[in-house]
């Protein structure tokens, strides 16, 4: 059975606190980059010590879905265009004009497909009364 780790939906309202979740629950709290690309290194333990395989069970996750929706998404992609490089800015305005029209990923689509990207690590996306 792989080692399990728990996160909490109702802790996860925003992409930052989803950041501090995170590292709360694996990294016991120690400092990391706290952004997208940094994300999947914490997830292959690069960070910290981790198991070479486990399960992240992802609470209230239509609570964490809800709240990381477009909401959250348009307020990210204005942080992203004060701070993209050109290079990235038309793909960043694209993206924040979806949003606003309440189309394509949010940012709960984001971290889920960056955790379900890592082969080392078995998302599982519960309800509390699931268990």
């Amino acid at each position: 059975m792989k080692p399990e780790y728990v996160i909490d939906g109702r802790r996860t309202t925003t992409l930052e606190a989803f950041y501090q979740e995170i590292g709360q629950v694996l990294l016991g709290g120690k400092a990391w980059d706290e952004n997208l690309d940094a994300l999947p290194l914490v997830l292959r333990g690069d960070y910290g010590q981790l198991p070479e395989t486990f399960r992240l069970v992802w609470q209230e996750a239509s609570y964490a879905q809800s709240a990381l929706g477009y909401n959250e998404t348009v307020r990210q992609l204005l942080q992203r265009l004060r701070d993209c490089p050109p290079t990235v800015l038309i793909k960043t305005a694209w993206a924040l004009r979806a949003a606003l029209r309440g189309q394509g990923p949010t940012v709960y689509d984001w971290l889920v497909e960056i955790i379900q990207s890592q082969p080392n690590v078995e998302l599982v996306l519960n309800e509390l009364d699931e268990l």
